[in-house]
C-alpha cells in the first residue's frame, strides 16, 4: 500500500492551490484530446456497432466458422447477453485509451510539478540527473513501448477467456502506467545508475504505489484529473527513496 505520510502529505500538496492550477492544463487538454478521437473515430463506430446489434446482424463473426456462436445469437436472450459484453469490453478499452493519454500529456509537465516539490519539501536534495539526457530516455521510452505492444499480443488471445480476461486486459496497460510514469519522474530527479539503483531496491514501495494508483486510474474521469497528484507522490516516493539510498551508501 501506499506510504500514509506520503499519502497525505502529497494529497496536501494536490490540494492546495499551485498544484491544482496545474491540474487543468493537462486535465484540459486530455479532455481535448479524448473528445477529438471520439468526435473523429468514435461515433462513427459506435453508431455502427449499435445499429448492428439492433438489427441483430454482428459483420464481425464469421457464420461459417462459428456456426455454433451464429446459431446461439439467434435467441433474443444470448444477442442481449453478447451486446452487453461488447459494450463492457468497448468501455473498459475506452477507460484504458483515457489512461494512456492523460499518461502521455502529464508527462510534459513533470518537470514542474517536480520542481514545485523539491523546492517546498526537499530544498536541500542535490539533484544529479545531468546524464538523462533527451536521447537516452526517448531509447527507454521506445523499450517500454515496444516491451507494452508485446505483452499486448501475448494478452490478446486471453481476452476472451472468462476470469483470466480481466488480468490480460488491464496487465500490459498497467506495465505501461507503471513505467512510464515512473520514467518521467525518476529522470527529473536521479541519475540513470541512481534510478536503476532506488528502482530495484524499494521496487516493492514502488510496484505498490503504482498499482494503486492504477487502479484509481480505472475509476471514470479519475485518470484524467488525477494525474497531477499521481506524479506528487511518485516525486515524494523517488525523493524519500533517493535519501534513504544515499545515506545507506547505496548510490
Amino acid at each position: 500500500m501506499i506510504e500514509a505520510h506520503l499519502f497525505r502529505k502529497s494529497l496536501k500538496d494536490f490540494l492546495s492551490p499551485s498544484f491544482l492550477s496545474l491540474s487543468i492544463i493537462p486535465f484540459l487538454i486530455t479532455f481535448a484530446l479524448f473528445g477529438f478521437l471520439y468526435l473523429g473515430y468514435g461515433s462513427d463506430l459506435l453508431h455502427t456497432v449499435t445499429e448492428s446489434i439492433d438489427r441483430g446482424v454482428f459483420p464481425f463473426i464469421d457464420p461459417e466458422s462459428h456456426p455454433w456462436l451464429t446459431w446461439l445469437l439467434t435467441f433474443s436472450v444470448f444477442k442481449w447477453l453478447f451486446a452487453i459484453f461488447y459494450y463492457l469490453v468497448g468501455a473498459v478499452l475506452v477507460i484504458m485509451l483515457s489512461v494512456v493519454i492523460a499518461v502521455i500529456v502529464i508527462g510534459f509537465f513533470t518537470p514542474a510539478i517536480v520542481k514545485l516539490v523539491h523546492k517546498k519539501h526537499y530544498p536541500d536534495f542535490v539533484i544529479k540527473n545531468g546524464n538523462f539526457s533527451f536521447i537516452s530516455s526517448i531509447g527507454m521510452y521506445l523499450k517500454i513501448f515496444g516491451t507494452f505492444i508485446l505483452l499486448l499480443l501475448v494478452a490478446l488471445p486471453f481476452m476472451f477467456v472468462p476470469a483470466v480476461n480481466f488480468i490480460a486486459i488491464n496487465l500490459p496497460f498497467y506495465y505501461l502506467f507503471h513505467a512510464f510514469l515512473l520514467l518521467d519522474v525518476g529522470s527529473e530527479i536521479d541519475s540513470k545508475e541512481e534510478f536503476k539503483t532506488v528502482i530495484k531496491t524499494y521496487k516493492g514501495s514502488f510496484r505498490t504505489t503504482t498499482l494503486t494508483l492504477y487502479g484509481i486510474s480505472l475509476i471514470p474521469l479519475a485518470a484524467i484529473f488525477l494525474q497531477v497528484w499521481f506524479v506528487t507522490l511518485l516525486a515524494h516516493l523517488f525523493f524519500t527513496k533517493t535519501i534513504q539510498a544515499r545515506r545507506e551508501g547505496l548510490v
